[in-house]
């Protein structure tokens, strides 16, 4: 029963307070980062959660860390109801995470990605990683089938020299064991430099009504803003 609330981490999370800072491990370049109170990290709580969601991301893409409240993985591994809460994860792009990135080799990549973000076919590229479910299935010892229903493009809603912050809509089945579940959950995401290090940074709610948008576009824009502010918002360029 565990198994399947775990799946609606990828979609749920957190109010933002008084933050406790913690280190972040990208390309062997350690980050500050800000930690919503009452947070804990998953790495540290529950390994195999870690397992799980990583299992659930594409394979070129690792999961730095994830954030959600003890409580939450409570109800979570007791099988209970969705979890209410905004859920923040870092991931990092393991082709990239070694190099060091300038401000103008980072400035083209946005503009290159952003201009076409809008035209992307979501579900078409999520399908090419066809082995998702049997990594989720081993990750759960049981078996998992997870079917997205029509995930439109994403939308940018800021962009910067050094950021790109878009709001994704993503009608989800998980079935775990032979038991569904259905929801419907909105990811507000950046693309940002941090101390030269492309991260992707998201904030998940369970779903995406207009205060639930806001919400997590709240949550992501302080993320965002406390990295950089922790870490330093000016890039180098050679």
């Amino acid at each position: 029963m565990w198994v399947r609330g775990m799946a609606l981490l990828l979609f749920f999370a957190a109010g933002w307070a008084a933050a406790t800072e913690v280190e972040l491990e990208v390309g062997g370049t350690s980050l500050r980062y800000d930690m919503p109170a009452g947070y804990v990290r998953v790495s540290e709580e529950s390994p195999a959660l870690t397992q799980y969601l990583q299992a659930a991301m594409p394979p070129e893409n690792r999961l730095v860390e994830a954030f959600y409240t003890p409580a939450d993985i409570q109800t979570l591994l007791a099988g209970g109801g969705a979890v209410k809460d905004t859920y923040f994860m870092v991931q990092a792009n393991r082709s990239l995470e070694s190099h060091t990135v300038s401000a103008s080799d980072w400035r083209s990549l946005l503009v290159q990605a952003t201009a076409v973000m809008d035209k992307v076919d979501v579900n078409a590229q999520l399908a090419k990683d066809g082995e998702r479910n049997q990594r989720m299935s081993e990750a759960a010892g049981k078996p998992v089938r997870m079917e997205l229903g029509k995930v439109a493009a994403p939308q940018v809603y800021v962009q910067t020299d050094n950021e790109a912050r878009f709001v994704v809509f993503i009608p989800l089945t998980i079935n775990v064991d032979g038991e569904p579940l259905t929801i419907n959950a909105v990811c507000a995401g950046a693309m940002v430099l941090v101390a030269n290090k492309p991260l992707m940074v998201y904030a998940y709610r369970a779903s995406s009504t207009p205060a639930d948008i806001e919400t997590a576009k709240q949550a992501l824009g302080s993320s965002v803003d406390a990295l950089l502010a922790l870490n330093g918002s000016t890039q180098r360029s050679p």
